[in-house]
């Protein structure tokens, strides 16, 4: 199969790859810290980079074929790095990191509940580790860190939001937690239709960089679909 090279390589044991995954989540902070501090203009640079490398991963010499499939999501993962920037421009930084802690959290959550827990698979067909167990964990997870972090990641208009017990507002927090998921199930989709395990092997455990920002894409287009439409 096109592209069986990249499942195939750096393939490691289960137990160790748990390890490896968290260890080098440890490197993602500096990003974190990067958000808080960057101006618009720096963003909007290393966003230029992150399509540069995105780019690339879709479009790697180890990938044979499928040409329209691949020009459909470099589009579709530009439109959500330029959400992510429109959502920097209207809900500051705190909106940045919010939308960063959401997608972590639900991918968290999932991997390490899916992994303990196991059983039915959520979507075999599309990504055949995935689980139920892991779906409702990255949820959890995922909330808990908007409650006990909200009044720290989520501004708007300078004025701080507290969620819960506004319902709305809790009502778009689980939006976006499944916009994450399904963000990660797209990507997963896309690489079971060009034959390969990881896009890149950037990050030991987490892949490449369209591995690491599927949640993300798929959270702010739909926090940009949001504010634009309603």
């Amino acid at each position: 199969m096109a592209g069986e090279s990249l499942v195939l390589k750096g393939k490691i044991p289960e137990h160790k790859e748990l390890v490896t995954r968290i260890l080098s989540s440890f490197m993602f902070i500096p990003v974190i810290v990067l958000l808080y501090f960057a101006s618009i203009e720096v963003l909007g640079l290393l966003a230029f980079v992150v399509m540069a490398i995105m780019g690339y991963e879709i479009f790697s010499p180890e990938i044979k074929g499928h040409m329209k499939l691949r020009l459909a999501m470099l589009a579709f993962y530009a439109f959500g790095v330029a959400c992510f920037m429109y959502c920097r421009n209207i809900y500051g930084v705190s909106g940045c990191i919010f939308l960063v802690c959401i997608a972590s959290f639900t991918d968290i959550g999932a991997y390490c509940i899916g992994k303990a827990l196991k059983g039915p698979k959520l979507c075999p067909k599309i990504s055949p580790k995935k689980t139920w167990a892991g779906f409702w964990g990255g949820i959890f997870l995922a909330n808990i860190a908007c409650y006990c972090l909200n009044s720290l990641f989520f501004q708007v208009s300078e004025q701080s939001v507290t969620l819960p017990p506004t319902a709305t507002n809790f009502f778009v927090i689980q939006c976006l937690i499944l916009a994450s998921v399904c963000g990660d199930l797209i990507e997963s989709c896309f690489k079971r239709r060009i034959g390969v395990k990881d896009m890149g092997h950037w990050f030991p455990g987490h892949g490449g960089v369209l591995d690491r920002l599927d949640s993300l894409v798929g959270a702010s287009v739909f926090l940009f679909m949001i504010h634009f439409f309603i």
